[in-house]
């Protein structure tokens, strides 16, 4: 994952207008960092262990890795 996003970009909200906030997982493919990239530059957003639901950007395994890191919390992972 690359902790370089985890931050909301200047001028933007870490919140959802719900006041629900979201995370992204990437993992440490070439598209799955691109894909982060476009979608931190363009959402709000907060680390994946603070966010009330993650987005897990790769394969199956990323995925299943994603889940069982917030299983504790029971946070939503899309």
């Amino acid at each position: 994952m690359n902790d370089d996003h985890t931050a909301a970009p200047a001028g933007r909200s870490s919140a959802w207008p719900t006041g629900r906030t979201i995370g992204f997982a990437a993992a440490d493919t070439d598209e799955a960092k691109a894909a982060l990239d476009g979608l931190a530059a363009r959402y709000a957003h907060v680390a994946p262990d603070a966010a009330d639901v993650v987005v897990a950007l790769g394969g199956d395994g990323f995925m299943l890795e994603t889940l069982h890191r917030v299983l504790d919390r029971k946070t939503p992972v899309f």
